[in-house]
């Protein structure tokens, strides 16, 4: 079973399914955060920008709340690029892997942590260095057109260090659906200071972010396999989630992510799946033999 086995009519009915599965799912991918970080993310320029750069191999959770944990470290300074780039690299390292010593997710090698805080505690510095030098100290001057539509949007975030094709296809559909935390910030920001209106146009441009959790349940209910096949090979995959979502949601198929997302990453693990609790009950599995 597979792509190759099923009929435009078995794909179509699929799609058929997940529009009505998401007429009863949250508007917008859920993950819970203190009020606190919730809060410092809308009013605080960087802090998006330092928590998109960390949603990475952690849970989303624990990189979004890294910004407001870093800001009460600094005894509550000043938060900006410039006052992270005079920390530097190895003081960044140093503080991402204290906040981290009991957040590491279970499984995850020695090896890969140390790599994980190389890596993000780089890009961390360069993005701070890049809007320092080229966005005069102030992130928001990334977005001060005000009008833009989605594939712009991606491509200015692409700019930044430590953004990368699935992150900016994230951040550039939640600004499309104007929801979220920096993108209410951005709009309060521009409004008041500036009087720009800040909006991002044509949501049908917008795409699914592919990452583990997106190929995982897409493989399983399209048939394609049980267990979710190694990081190099998700780009394969790539193609048939994108033509997927514009047959689900030709009007915004950026919508699909919500869907398998939240599905791979509370009920669809990759071993033991919660398959008795899973919203998508209506579609075949691959796993659950439906």
């Amino acid at each position: 079973m597979g792509i190759k086995s099923l009929s435009i009519n078995d794909i179509e009915e699929r799609a058929q399914k997940f529009r009505a599965i998401a007429k009863q799912y949250p508007s917008q991918q859920s993950f819970a955060i203190c009020s606190g970080a919730e809060e410092f993310l809308k009013t605080n320029p960087l802090a998006p920008v330092v928590g998109t750069i960390c949603d990475q191999q952690i849970t989303a959770e624990d990189a979004w709340e890294f910004p407001y944990w870093l800001y009460g470290e600094l005894n509550q300074q000043e938060f900006s690029a410039q006052a992270i780039c005079k920390l530097g690299k190895l003081r960044i390292k140093e503080l991402l892997q204290v906040y981290l010593e009991d957040k590491w997710p279970l499984g995850m090698l020695e090896s890969d942590r140390e790599k994980y805080l190389q890596n993000i505690s780089s890009y961390i510095i360069h993005a701070c260095n890049y809007i320092v030098k080229s966005l005069d100290n102030n992130p928001d001057n990334m977005f001060k057109q005000g009008h833009y539509n989605v594939p712009q949007i991606y491509f200015i975030l692409r700019a930044l260090p430590g953004v990368g094709p699935k992150k900016a296809s994230m951040i550039a559909r939640d600004f499309a659906q104007a929801t979220g935390s920096w993108y209410a910030g951005i709009c309060e920001r521009l409004a008041k200071l500036s009087r720009i209106e800040f909006k991002v146009n044509r949501k049908y441009l917008s795409e699914v972010p592919v990452d583990v959790h997106v190929v995982k349940v897409f493989g399983r209910v399209m048939g394609e396999f049980r267990n979710t096949p190694p990081r190099v090979k998700f780009l394969d995959y790539w193609p048939d989630i994108q033509n997927l979502a514009k047959l689900t949601f030709p009007d915004f198929p950026g919508k699909l992510d919500e869907i398998l997302w939240d599905v791979g990453r509370k009920y669809c693990h990759g071993r033991q799946p919660d398959c008795p609790e899973c919203p998508l009950q209506a579609l075949p599995c691959n796993y659950a033999n439906r």
